[in-house]
């Protein structure tokens, strides 16, 4: 499964009528998939907060929920990596010896 699939999926479930809540970009002023699982995963972050405090949500653990919620943050970061395909690279040259 590739992401022109998953493109194509939104687009049927769209036509069909099953609307697919997306958190805006502002950067790019459209939704983002990568934007909405970040704020999802830190609702969860913050379930288990509570959780940790005081027993309201049971089977919220915290550790699975900062993993959740770091796996996110690398999509959504991660994506800023790349640009039109290439790989952005860094700039200064860390090989050569002092």
């Amino acid at each position: 499964m590739n992401l022109q699939d998953i493109r194509d999926f939104i687009s049927r479930m769209n036509a069909k009528g099953v609307p697919l809540p997306l958190i805006r970009d502002s950067k790019t002023g459209m939704g983002s998939v990568s934007l909405t699982l970040v704020f999802l995963s830190s609702i969860y972050v913050q379930l288990a907060l509570l959780n940790s405090f005081a027993q309201f949500f049971k089977g919220v653990d915290i550790q699975n929920a900062l993993y959740w919620h770091g796996l996110c943050l690398t999509l959504y970061f991660g994506r800023s990596f790349k640009k039109d395909g290439n790989k952005v690279e860094i700039s200064g040259d860390d090989t050569k010896a002092p």
